[in-house]
């Protein structure tokens, strides 16, 4: 049906800067996209200590609601730096064990 386009220099590295803007673009949206859900992430860890502090439900409470709003801050500041932040225990992989029926 069809054939091999010919193209020219030119239009060859037209093309290649268009592809390299493209995804270079893409990447840049997905980072915004993780840094607003990291941000988001930070902010709900935050409230939650606040929350904690408040009600007086004691050290371990607090001192849970501490731990994870620090690694929700140092995950954002990962993003925001342009690292990839470590997963968390609580994101689900496939090597976890199902339980027979």
């Amino acid at each position: 049906m069809w054939g091999m386009v010919q193209m020219d220099d030119d239009t060859k590295q037209a093309l290649l800067l268009f592809n390299r803007r493209a995804a270079a673009a893409d990447a840049e949206a997905e980072t915004a996209r993780r840094l607003k859900k990291a941000v988001a992430t930070k902010d709900e860890a935050a409230a939650a200590l606040k929350a904690a502090q408040d009600s007086g439900g004691g050290a371990e409470v607090v001192a849970e609601a501490e731990m994870e709003w620090r690694a929700a801050v140092e995950a954002w500041q990962m993003v925001r730096d342009g690292r990839e932040p470590e997963p968390t225990d609580e994101e689900p992989t496939d090597e976890e064990p199902t339980e027979a029926s």
